[in-house]
């Protein structure tokens, strides 16, 4: 790792990519289900004469610029701001893999951008078929987009093939490359349905029989979630085991967000079928919002629990979550980390030759823990050891991928397994200090 280590306190960077991300996912499906939306509800409306779907969706496109276009861009290039700081070997073995893939999916990317605008600003000024035909182009761009940057994220979790042949189409069409492809078409499909209703509300302009005709024809995209639970099926079927013991009780953190998923989607799937579909509801504004904030907890939980089961990898078989190669760990064990992780050194103002033990502790917990792991805040290691004794916490050390699935292992020759331990300890100790000396105040204070 030829990189420095960008620590951020109490949240982890770890985190900092979650809370971006899934962010960016919730906005970048609407944007995909936002055009497949507008294209065809365009083209039937033109064909029916409806004059008032016509009319939405000119109102809708006003929020299709402000939301996905402004809020989606500026969370895409914080994804790749954080994960180029956290992960910067990760980023730059995907790029390297990807490198014309990406390519391609910016080219799509900035034409769906330019066809959006395009699309907006010229209601009323291109003959309805060419302003048609615009919507279709932004429509498939922004698919297109799709298709290619699920590729890429589905690679991450099963490489598969490509393990042995490092061969592009290997790496890009892995085996759950097309259930993920329609998890998250039907995922931007029923985004698209709440956020009509929710548009449909904010707009003052509409009667309530207005908004009732707009939401049920919005409330039909939400159908193909009836298709989520057979296709994720589908989808762990090609989902490595270890992965799939993870959410099954493995890591009960993976667990919770898994079922937390499940029942945010399947309250969202029961009230489109019976409100929206069968007894053609109406929405108010409050509803809408809720049934959005209901579906961001299902998103962001499984994106959640999609980044999660990956551990201890980053790259599934070829890369650990804290950027060590899988072919480099027979070698690592005998020469150690340090060297492979120059940096960690730098940051202490360390001299490598006359190393404490407890700054090489310090050290290698940089270099092998603290991509997932704060001292005392998100994911903390104080909390994690405390009242562990010595024994505890180098046996810990020694078994850490065999006791815990999520785990990569500890990587070192024994000098540097004696120096985590101490490290370790101390920071048990000042844990144990602080603690003390909390108590010893409060008891002063009563």
């Amino acid at each position: 790792m030829q990189y420095p280590i960008w620590d951020v306190p109490i949240l982890g960077g770890g985190m900092v990519i979650a809370i971006i991300a899934i962010v960016h996912v919730v906005v970048a499906h609407f944007a995909v289900g936002a055009g497949l939306f507008t294209a065809w509800a365009e083209w039937r409306a033109l064909r029916t004469n409806d004059q008032l779907m016509l009319k939405f969706l000119k109102d809708f496109s006003k929020y299709l610029i402000l939301g996905p276009f402004i809020f989606g861009a500026l969370t895409g290039v914080a994804i790749w701001f954080s994960i180029s700081l956290v992960s910067p070997d990760a980023t730059s073995a995907l790029i390297h893999q990807f490198v014309w893939g990406w390519a391609t999916e910016w080219v799509f990317f900035l034409v769906e951008i330019v066809a959006g605008y395009v699309y907006y600003y010229t209601w009323g000024k291109l003959s309805p078929g060419r302003h048609n035909m615009v919507g279709w182009i932004y429509a498939i761009s922004a698919f297109m987009s799709l298709v290619i940057i699920n590729g890429i994220l589905t690679f991450m979790l099963t490489p598969g093939a490509w393990i042995e042949t490092r061969f592009f189409w290997d790496a890009f069409l892995n085996p759950t490359y097309w259930p993920s492809l329609a998890l998250r078409t039907i995922s931007a499909m029923s985004l698209v349905g709440i956020f009509v209703a929710i548009i449909a509300n904010l707009v003052k302009d509409y009667t309530r029989e207005e908004r009732h005709h707009i939401i049920t024809a919005g409330g039909k995209w939400l159908i193909p979630m009836a298709l989520m639970a057979p296709v994720s099926v589908w989808y762990f079927m090609y989902v490595p085991e270890a992965a799939v013991q993870m959410i099954s009780g493995g890591a009960i953190a993976m667990t919770m967000f898994f079922m937390f998923g499940v029942a945010a989607s399947t309250l969202v799937g029961l009230y489109a079928y019976f409100g929206l579909v069968w007894n053609k509801r109406y929405v108010n504004l409050e509803t809408a919002i809720l049934l959005g904030m209901i579906a961001f907890i299902a998103t962001g939980a499984m994106e959640f629990v999609r980044e999660g089961v990956r551990k201890p990898y980053i790259i599934y078989d070829y890369m650990y979550s804290n950027g060590i190669l899988v072919d480099d760990v027979e070698r690592l064990q005998q020469e150690g980390t340090l060297a492979w992780a120059p940096w960690t050194l730098v940051r202490l103002g360390a001299d490598p030759e006359n190393l404490s033990i407890e700054q090489r502790g310090e050290a290698l917990f940089a270099a092998q823990c603290s991509r997932c792991h704060t001292l005392d805040g998100v994911n903390g290691i104080k909390p994690l050891i405390l009242n562990w004794p010595e024994d505890s916490i180098r046996h810990s050390l020694e078994k850490l991928h065999i006791e815990q699935l999520f785990m990569p292992p500890f990587v070192g020759p024994e000098e540097d397994l004696k120096a985590m331990t101490q490290y370790l300890l101390n920071l048990h100790r000042e844990q144990e200090a602080a603690m003390g000396l909390r108590s010893a105040t409060s008891e002063r204070k009563s």
